[in-house]
């Protein structure tokens, strides 16, 4: 509390626009013992402030009294806010604006709380209001071009977040976001710190890349690598395409060919491209690439004979590119038309093509033959017994058809034989587990990651172990996630009176992960979530309870784990006294 006996206080003037957010003037009461130039400083100390206005005894009036009552409100906020906890956040707000009304600040707030419910059309009319009663706030800006940017309006995103930078020059949010509109080019000066990023924009950008072409004219393996880059990021790609046509010209191989078609191709100049990438096809008749760049080009051009001409001679160069083969016999995502496959399989037998079997065996799985896709898949074997590629749709072919014995004595030597990558063991294990074999399944991935493997797929079938051996649950209703990749609501434990705290936060970007303890009342215990909190504007969402077996209520609590995933699906452990306890999931397990 502040010492309202021993402070005095006095007017002092101050240039923090908090004083607009909260609705006050700039001439404020000010702690006699404080320097007056802390009243400028940014953030505001606003204690200061309270601990004067305290002070004011009959000189107390409005707005200060109504705002001395709505500032007790303030810390709980806050915290309600930073926790992501709406409910409590729009109670405490109704409260402020009741003692303190008509603030730029309850227009704010009240478009946060907006937006952690997931009312996004709410959020940018209220940070919109905010904005026309206090233009001179970046943050309020920054919010609403966040709103815009998140929901793909790009135009009215750039113009907010250009506004708060007319405010705040370096105004760090709005540079990032005009950067990820790409209006801005973010350049790491030491690409280890995150600090070291400076701004340019487009046409600084441009010239700054001019002068370094320039200084690489006469490097045609400089030029490729710097074109093929800024086509790639998309910035400048004019400047990519002067590039490549340096290059090109210096020494017209196969990989500058190749990227100056590309990059005509991009810049929609059809003739340029067709009239670079045809000489290549004569001079080298015997590279299938070059005429698969002449079809796209034939393609383009709406030339369909040159297109069917290509593609004709690239699949007798290579009978085995599937692009060229789905686009040959015109196949669809889920073609299932028996005569395509016949088409295929026949190709498949004049030209050895591993790939045709594999696509015709493609179609008769998609009709859920199985015997028929198992026989086009012996074919493609029978071709190339030492493809991985084929290896990998043999197995899923014979999974699907429940040939165990083939499984047994074709694939499973081929594993062992250690020739192939860790994506065969994969893919071998997925078929396993889908038969129900489970936990042959799980041997054989046990066995995939002993020794040296890449991290990354030690992670993956880890995890595929875990879940698999009941160590990790995952929920069967999907999250409400945000198109731009981040929770729209926040997950929330559900308690018998009621609701429990935030396990994973509203605008969270995923993936996510949180850990936090839970009562064992018994050996089998629930631990029941939802989507969205209770009370708010939308109701929220009952995801379900994750079960945990096997623990003991002489420990007293469970330490639970769980993780958001970008594509909704969230997963769960539990452990208890460093022994990790069996998982799983109820769809109604959620008791009141």
């Amino acid at each position: 509390m502040p010492d309202t006996l021993t402070t005095v206080f006095r007017w002092v003037d101050s240039t923090s626009w908090e004083l607009d957010f909260f609705g006050l003037p700039h001439r404020i009461p000010w702690p006699q013992d404080v320097d007056p130039s802390v009243a400028n400083n940014d953030p505001f100390e606003i204690e200061h402030m309270l601990r004067a206005i305290g002070a004011m005894g009959a000189e107390l009036t409005e707005p200060w009294k109504s705002f001395d009552q709505a500032a007790a409100h303030l810390d709980e906020l806050a915290d309600a806010i930073d926790d992501s906890e709406a409910t409590e956040a729009g109670e405490l707000l109704a409260q402020f604006e009741q003692l303190h009304p008509g603030t730029s600040f309850g227009l704010f707030h009240r478009g946060t709380v907006a937006r952690l419910e997931g009312r996004e059309d709410d959020a940018i009319a209220l940070f919109r209001a905010a904005t026309e009663k206090t233009p001179n706030i970046s943050a309020i800006w920054n919010n609403l071009g966040v709103m815009h940017a998140m929901r793909g309006q790009r135009d009215e995103a750039c113009a907010a977040f250009k506004k708060s930078l007319e405010i705040t020059p370096n105004d760090r949010t709005a540079l990032e976001g005009l950067a990820q509109l790409r209006v801005l080019i973010k350049l790491l000066r030491d690409p280890n710190d995150p600090n070291s990023a400076a701004f340019v924009d487009v046409p600084s950008f441009s010239k700054m890349v001019a002068q370094q072409l320039q200084q690489v004219v006469n490097d045609p393996d400089q030029l490729l690598a710097q074109g093929e880059h800024l086509l790639q990021q998309g910035f400048v790609p004019e400047l990519g395409l002067q590039a490549l046509q340096r290059a090109h010209a210096l020494r017209p191989d196969r990989r500058a060919v190749f990227g100056l078609t590309a990059a005509y191709r991009l810049a929609n100049q059809l003739d340029q491209a067709r009239a670079t990438i045809e000489p290549y096809t004569a001079q080298a008749p015997q590279d299938p690439e070059g005429f698969f760049h002449l079809a796209q080009i034939c393609n383009a051009t709406g030339d369909k004979d040159g297109e069917t001409r290509a593609l004709e001679t690239l699949l007798t160069l290579d009978p085995n590119a599937q692009a060229p083969l789905g686009i040959h016999f015109g196949l669809t995502q889920s073609e299932h038309d028996p005569k395509k496959e016949q088409a295929l399989a026949k190709f498949g037998e004049e030209r050895k093509s591993w790939m045709a079997f594999i696509l015709a065996s493609n179609i008769a799985r998609q009709r859920g033959d199985a015997p028929t896709a198992v026989k086009w898949a012996e074919r493609a074997h029978d071709v190339a017994p030492e493809s991985e590629d084929v290896l990998l749709h043999y197995t899923a072919a014979l999974g699907e058809a429940r040939g165990f014995e083939k499984l047994v004595s074709i694939i499973k030597p081929k594993i062992d034989s250690g020739k192939f990558t860790k994506r065969v063991d994969w893919n071998y294990a997925q078929t396993l587990q889908q038969m129900g074999l489970t936990n042959d399944a799980i041997g054989v991935l046990r066995k995939a990651i002993a020794g040296e493997v890449p991290a990354e797929f030690k992670a993956s079938a880890t995890l595929m172990i875990d879940a698999w051996s009941g160590l990790v649950a995952g929920c069967g209703v999907p999250l409400e996630v945000h198109q731009a990749g981040c929770l729209q609501r926040p997950v929330v434990l559900v308690l018998d009176d009621g609701d429990g705290g935030y396990v994973l936060k509203a605008g969270a970007k995923l993936p996510a992960e949180s850990t936090f303890p839970w009562r064992a009342a018994a050996a089998d215990v629930q631990v029941p979530l939802q989507q969205g909190q209770s009370g708010g504007s939308a109701e929220p969402r009952i995801l379900g309870a994750f079960v945990v077996r096997g623990a003991n209520p002489a420990l007293k609590t469970i330490d639970c784990h769980l993780v958001g995933l970008p594509d909704g699906a969230l997963h769960f452990r539990a452990s208890q006294g460093g022994r990790r306890l069996q998982v799983g999931w109820a769809p109604t397990g959620i008791q009141r």
